[in-house]
């Protein structure tokens, strides 16, 4: 038992996602003063207890092990007590656990799906469904190959229907859904980057466009499997992507080409909007583990009907007002535009 990984220990498991050793030890440190672990097979046993500050005076690295009986149940408890301040101000808040249990579902699906299971608080957290949406018109794309020691999968499509209001002050691009769009990186299952919408992955890197309102709807995600952690394309904390990495440059080369299918059919859809709405409620959900393999996105080609764009700006307040005197305080403020003029319309002129 050791903080850190020896030059000369034995390999990892196959497709692990431990690497250098130190990744749980750091966490505990950062939490809390007493550590007390128990660990057990069905052979041997053995505690260590550590004191944070005693072991940080201390000149060598070492941890005192004492020898146990084994346990009749095999396995490992952690207990961390005397936790620093920030550390039990985040765990007495309702919000930060909601965000716990969000960010474990989603991040260990995979592992979630397998047979792992966590809980929070005694309750258990139920994974994340990572789901496109399909039909004959909409289908994902998922190309996989090998670089190297490397194999690597890229799935994309239509996750969510997409906003009639693309503007990013519109409100309903507050849809709690907004937080699954963008493009997920997973090593060995784990996911490292989560809804990026950012130059980490595609977005606004180098000539591509960056993100906007207007591609929401949009999910893809790039697995990286290895039997070796070291071959893949993470860093040191495994929350992020080493974006000089070949293997990874090669495969965002790919996810740019998938994705600009779906940018293009977002701006076509504009052309007549109420089709491609009809034919988007007309997807399912599919899991992602279930896409067929595919060389391109299948999308919808719409051409444009005989309609013209109307496009003026009022202040928000009296936009808002308008909305509640349409019924719905949240409507889109595209929305609102077409229901004035619609208003305008049948007494100005049908009348």
């Amino acid at each position: 038992f050791r903080f850190g990984r020896r030059p000369d220990a034995p390999t990892e498991a196959a497709y692990s996602i431990g690497l250098y050793g130190i990744g749980m030890k750091r966490a505990m440190f950062k939490m809390g003063k007493m550590i007390d672990i128990k660990s057990s097979t069905e052979s041997e046993a053995f505690d260590v207890m550590i004191d944070v500050d005693a072991w940080l005076a201390s000149p060598t690295w070492d941890f005192d092990l004492e020898p146990k009986n084994p346990r009749e149940n095999p396995g490992t408890t952690i207990r961390i007590t005397e936790l620093h301040d920030e550390v039990k101000a985040e765990f007495a808040d309702p919000i930060f656990i909601n965000k716990l249990r969000r960010s474990i579902a989603r991040d260990y699906s995979i592992f979630l799906q397998n047979g792992f299971t966590v809980n929070v608080n005694d309750d258990a957290v139920l994974r994340h469904e990572f789901v496109l949406r399909e039909s004959e018109q909409f289908v994902p794309v998922k190309q996989e190959y090998d670089d190297d020691s490397v194999h690597v999968e890229i799935t994309a499509g239509m996750a969510g229907l997409p906003s009639d209001d693309s503007s990013a002050e519109s409100p309903e691009n507050s849809n709690p859904e907004v937080e699954y769009y963008g493009w997920f990186v997973l090593c060995n299952d784990r996911v490292v980057i989560a809804a990026d919408k950012t130059s980490a992955t595609v977005w606004g890197d180098e000539d591509f466009p960056v993100w906007h309102p207007q591609y929401n709807g949009f999910m893809g995600i790039a697995s990286f499997r290895s039997e070796r952690a070291d071959l893949l394309p993470w860093t040191t904390t495994k929350r992020d992507i080493d974006l000089n990495d070949g293997t990874y440059r090669r495969a965002v080369r790919i996810m740019k080409e998938v994705t600009r299918q779906y940018i293009v059919y977002t701006t076509q859809r504009k052309a007549d909007l109420e089709a491609a709405k009809a034919l988007e409620r007309n997807t399912r959900p599919v899991s992602v583990v279930s896409v067929e393999p595919s060389i391109r996105m299948v999308m919808p080609r719409l051409t444009r009907a005989d309609v013209v764009n109307i496009s003026y700006q009022k202040p928000r307040q009296k936009v808002l007002r308008a909305a509640e005197a349409l019924g719905n305080r949240f409507m889109p403020y595209k929305q609102v535009g077409s229901e004035a003029f619609d208003y305008f319309y049948k007494r100005k002129v049908e009348e």
